[in-house]
């Protein structure tokens, strides 16, 4: 007899998916110039064709201090990055905004990292990040339910019931 073990996939987030039409390999992370400027700026999840548009100032050939970047893919606009960068990498309190979603609150290493709230389409989650993912407590509330406790690598387990928010489903093992 095989467990039971439901598992609701909230959304899968925009700043871990691709569309399926392009098959495309993501990389570990990567520094992108600012072909204007030269300035760089950190990009945790980086797919062929990415460009970044940066304003703010540039220190050392890096993104440094308030500013913005607009992240552009085979030159059409996707994302845009609000807040505070150190050595190219956005970092303290800021936001970024995609097609499909919206994370506001604390960076580290240019990935959400501490208190912060994520919506993606029909579904929030507000509560502890820590390498871009719901980890720590938090609360996801989506067109099922409210969940709330404590999260690990954007997975919640309540009894049989997996739930993971920004994660594949079949990442919470």
């Amino acid at each position: 007899m095989t467990r039971s073990n439901l598992t609701m996939g909230l959304l899968l987030g925009a700043l871990l998916s691709s569309p399926p039409a392009q098959a495309q390999t993501r990389n570990t992370g990567d520094f992108i110039s600012d072909p204007k400027s030269g300035c760089k700026v950190w990009d945790p999840h980086p797919f062929a064709g990415e460009t970044a548009s940066w304003s703010g100032n540039c220190i050392e050939g890096f993104a440094q201090g308030p500013g913005s970047v607009l992240w552009s893919r085979d030159g059409k606009p996707f994302e845009k990055d609000e807040g505070s960068w150190d050595r190219g990498r956005q970092s303290g309190r800021g936001s970024q905004d995609w097609g499909s979603g919206r994370y506001q609150g604390e960076f580290v290493g240019g990935e959400p990292s501490g208190q912060g709230v994520m919506s993606l389409q029909t579904s929030r989650y507000e509560g502890e990040f820590r390498n871009g993912k719901p980890s720590g407590e938090g609360t996801a509330t989506n067109l099922h339910g409210v969940y709330k406790g404590r999260w690990k690598d954007g997975c919640l387990r309540q009894g049989e019931k997996t739930i993971a928010f920004a994660v594949p489903s079949s990442s919470c093992h």
